[in-house]
């Protein structure tokens, strides 16, 4: 069921300017234990989660700290990070996880994904 509510936001969230969808790499299958998608820049990420929890829509940041940023990071074994890593740092400030379990329904999907073009429109450009 978890592809399934994925195949149904990728469609419906596809014409979406101001956020990126998961993708899947050809020869590998998506489990979609998360759908996570991520807002253009870092500061849209706290609008659009107001807008969609304000709508009783229960979406969520399940990482907003990068990883190399996490308190005991590399759990016991030595890092050699140098310097920021912006692609990670990006991530984690931009990701939101949209509602998936197996057990929603489609209007519930459809519900979510109404809110998320609600709120990219009035994002514009």
């Amino acid at each position: 069921m978890r592809r399934k509510w994925a195949a149904r936001y990728t469609a419906g969230l596809a014409g979406a300017r101001n956020v990126t969808l998961p993708t899947e790499k050809p020869g590998y299958r998506h489990v979609f234990h998360l759908y996570v998608i991520h807002t253009r820049k870092p500061e849209q990420r706290e609008a659009l989660l107001k807008h969609l929890n304000d709508h009783g829509i229960d979406a969520k940041c399940h990482y907003p700290i990068a990883i190399h940023q996490q308190a005991g990071y590399p759990w016991g074994k030595s890092a050699r990070i140098v310097g920021p890593i912006p692609n990670s740092e990006r991530n984690a400030a931009c990701c939101i996880s949209l509602p998936m379990f197996p057990e929603l329904r489609a209007e519930e999907v459809d519900e979510v994904i109404a809110k998320v073009l609600e709120w990219d429109q009035a994002q514009g450009r």
